[in-house]
């Protein structure tokens, strides 16, 4: 029997994740739940898990620094993740085990066998900071590899002006008039693009700040892009768009 533990900051992930370890994979115990690092990390020291199911972008604590609260990983670790770019490839070269959302059940059970068949559990902290350097290199590069129905696009962040949900999907918007539509929630691609050039405006709107153009602020308020768009602003977000346009201003 694996025990296991499963840490993501999106509850219904974790519930679906339990329930399809239970469906395919019988011989994985989940013995504990978290949304956060903070309650996940000494549920670990305590409970001891052989397999731990991490989300990689989490408030608070993200998980590399959640495996930075061990000085030894005497457990095997599979990280869930929404990026669908260069930092995959740091993956591989470490040898981490990793699963793209939304998880494909017939490679949760290729990962899981894979923890199966080791002899050894323990990930040599000199393997997790070659994992972590790696990462920092990829962000530095800038760019992203969308998987598109027609394949994979590699593209520039600084080139994305827009992301707009729609349903399941999201339709983003590049400077050179090209759109693309990604099989994922805006929230998974607000994860990809995380950094301070990418704003939340509505609950179906991303920005790049750096492509704003003008913030209307009558009625109901809504920003004008570069590119002659128009993005909604909700009340509740007005505020914070407000601070990070002003902070644009400041730095520029």
């Amino acid at each position: 029997m694996i025990t296991a533990i499963l840490i993501d900051d999106e509850r219904h992930c974790n519930e679906t994740l339990k329930i399809e370890l239970k469906r395919h994979c019988p011989d994985v115990s989940v013995i504990g739940s978290y949304t956060n690092g903070k309650e996940g990390v000494p549920a670990i020291k305590a409970l001891q898990p052989n397999l731990v199911f991490l989300d990689i972008e989490m408030p608070w604590m993200n998980g590399f620094e959640v495996l930075q609260q061990f000085e030894t990983l005497n457990f095997d670790v599979i990280f869930i993740t929404a990026y669908d770019n260069y930092a995959i490839q740091a993956f591989r070269y470490s040898a981490v085990d990793y699963l793209l959302k939304p998880i494909k059940n017939d490679l949760l059970i290729d990962a899981v066998d894979k923890v199966r068949k080791k002899s050894q559990h323990n990930l040599p902290l000199q393997q997790l900071e070659s994992l972590l350097h790696n990462l920092k290199d990829n962000r530095r590069d800038n760019r992203v590899v969308l998987s598109t129905s027609e394949g994979l696009e590699i593209v520039e962040t600084s080139k994305i002006i827009r992301c707009q949900s729609d349903s399941n999907y999201t339709n983003i918007y590049l400077e050179n008039a090209a759109t693309i539509m990604l099989s994922k929630t805006l929230k998974e691609v607000e994860k990809m693009l995380q950094g301070p050039d990418f704003i939340r405006t509505h609950q179906s709107h991303l920005v790049n700040i750096n492509f704003i153009s003008k913030f209307i602020k009558s009625d109901g308020g809504h920003l004008v892009m570069k590119d002659g768009s128009e993005v909604s602003v909700s009340k509740s977000r007005r505020e914070q768009v407000t601070i990070q346009i002003n902070n644009l201003k400041m730095n520029s």
